[in-house]
């Protein structure tokens, strides 16, 4: 009996291949297809999707802190669920966010009645609980179904992490600091979208500051932290400017290695590129 190709000969007979599966040409096609699927499911699933023009506008008027509580929200996304939140398999409730956060259930509600006045969030009541889901406008875990919007790709174990450690102002720093990462070199700068890195105009701290009219201090000890966190990391060439990790974050299909941005931002970039003033 023949039991792997490499005994197969030119003399085989079909009689030797007792046991093998035949599959025809448009078999093969379709378990490809079908592997390729689940593959991009279990990346998918790694991942929530912000859509970042949604974003831009919805923030308006929000606090730091009610910002940071979307993204904080974010990581509790399940695959293909909507925007149901879960933890340790049970949705998530008013309650249960208050607890999760170290937050006073007036403090919560507060905040939370703020971004269902936004539609940022809904709170659906079932019996006796209700259960925080978030808009499926701001953010996605799963298929965009061809939806063609800008979006920024943050990966929840990585968003787990840092969350434990920042308080809901500085994660609120984190996710404005998103609108501005460069597609390509993670790079914070005014034309995020630009395909010629040449052409980037970069930020230093200051300009980061000037855009979120947020104090110094407060953004220098957030970048610290991040850079602990590996959330943020430096280049050589432009040392003064911020770049996002793609272990956090990402903006391509295929996420880039820290290499690849580093190798992107040598190429392209000089500190000629910095904003002036």
């Amino acid at each position: 009996m023949i039991r792997s190709a490499r005994d197969l000969t030119p003399e085989t007979k079909v009689g030797d291949l007792e046991g093998w599966q035949f599959i025809s040409p448009d078999q093969q096609e379709a378990r490809k297809k079908f592997g390729e699927q689940e593959r991009k499911k279990h990346k998918e699933k790694e991942f929530v999707f912000m859509k970042k023009e949604f974003f831009s506008q919805a923030k308006q008027g929000l606090n730091l802190g009610e910002v940071g509580l979307l993204l904080f929200l974010a990581r509790y996304m399940r695959y293909g669920d909507g925007g149901k939140l879960t933890h340790q398999k049970q949705r998530l409730t008013v309650t249960e966010v208050g607890k999760l956060i170290g937050r006073k259930p007036t403090a919560v509600r507060k905040a939370l009645d703020e971004l269902e006045k936004r539609s940022l969030i809904y709170k659906v009541k079932e019996g006796r609980n209700v259960y925080v889901e978030l808009s499926d406008d701001l953010f996605v875990c799963g298929s965009l179904n061809c939806e063609k919007v800008e979006t920024v790709k943050i990966f929840k174990v990585k968003l787990a992490e840092i969350a434990k450690k920042l308080s809901l102002n500085e994660l609120g720093l984190f996710m404005l600091m998103l609108e501005n990462m460069h597609w390509k070199t993670h790079i914070l700068c005014d034309n995020p979208e630009e395909n010629d890195t040449t052409k980037l105009i970069l930020w230093k701290r200051k300009d980061l500051c000037e855009a979120t009219g947020l104090g110094r201090n407060f953004v220098n000890a957030t970048l610290r932290k991040l850079m602990d966190f590996r959330a943020i990391g430096e280049v050589r060439t432009v040392n003064e400017g911020i770049v996002l990790h793609p272990s956090i974050v990402s903006r391509q299909r295929r996420t880039p290695t820290w290499d690849e941005i580093v190798d992107a931002i040598d190429n392209g970039l000089t500190k000629d590129n910095y904003k002036k003033h």
